[in-house]
């Protein structure tokens, strides 16, 4: 499923950085400008949330201490993320979130969008050879403009 056939999508991204969460809000901005539905889940690094991390109607936070040992999601915020079946799930995280790779492999959206690493393969259906060190402008542009490229029914692509 590409970006013209889907109608929903899940952002799952490192939201401790200010910069990361107003980058992802232009994208969601974007996203319904293009009458799709969007929801968010800011993964934080820290103990405490930082101020920019206030739930929204879009935008859901958690950091670890929202899953247990075996990385279950236990905080609210998560099983209410994965409660939506979304079109394409997009994981804008570096490799090493290993919580928000469990989050992907459980949730039953349609496509599964992440950067390739050998070992996740099972989990995403769409891998792009994007480094960790990428900043999140430049792995959701290309994240967007592959999901572009995809076009099942004939509509012209941008």
């Amino acid at each position: 499923m590409g970006y013209h056939q889907a109608v929903s999508f899940g952002i799952i991204y490192d939201a401790t950085s200010e910069d990361n969460y107003r980058h992802v809000t232009h994208l969601v901005r974007d996203l319904q400008q293009d009458q799709r539905k969007v929801k968010t889940l800011g993964f934080v690094t820290m103990k405490k949330m930082p101020e920019h991390c206030f739930p929204k109607l879009t935008f859901e936070f958690c950091n670890a201490s929202g899953f247990a040992w075996n990385q279950q999601p236990m905080a609210q915020s998560v099983k209410d993320f994965l409660s939506h079946s979304f079109d394409v799930l997009i994981d804008l995280t570096p490799s090493t979130f290993h919580q928000v790779k469990f989050v992907c492999a459980i949730s039953d959206a349609n496509m599964k969008v992440g950067r390739y690493v050998e070992k996740y393969i099972d989990i995403y259906d769409l891998m792009l050879q994007v480094d960790d060190s990428n900043s999140i402008v430049e792995t959701s542009g290309q994240v967007m403009h592959y999901l572009k490229m995809i076009n099942n029914d004939g509509n012209k692509q941008e």
